[in-house]
């Protein structure tokens, strides 16, 4: 039987895809597509220690034998924790709303109405 790799936090961190649950390390870049919650869940936690927020979710024994397939090692918790800073692209800044906008629109919305009903 093959030794099991031992990855420590950065090493996890600069891979692109992988995870920490329970100090094993997987690698899910595969499965991004295909995670019934959204990709979007999992890119967000690409490097980190997602054991709770893994938990909190309650997965299905399905989901625990697809995990079982990603499994890549596990993660030397001796070594230096790293912390990720969220780099904003392009595009998820165009995609952010612009909150002043939407209050200006929706008091707009409720003058309308407002003076709307009092014609009525």
């Amino acid at each position: 039987m093959s030794a099991v790799k031992t990855y420590t936090y950065k090493e996890v961190a600069e891979a692109n895809g992988y995870v920490i649950i329970n100090d094993k390390v997987y690698d899910v870049s595969e499965f991004v597509n295909e995670h019934p919650g959204g990709d979007e869940i999992i890119i967000e936690l690409f490097g980190k220690d997602c054991t709770q927020e893994f938990e909190d979710i309650g997965h299905s024994p399905d989901a625990m034998k697809t995990l079982a397939k990603l499994y890549k090692g596990d993660v030397d918790t001796t070594s230096e924790k790293v912390v990720i800073e969220k780099e904003e692209t392009a595009e998820a800044t165009q995609q952010k709303p612009d909150f002043t906008k939407i209050a200006i629109l929706i008091a707009a919305v409720a003058v309308f109405l407002y003076f709307k009903s009092q014609k009525a």
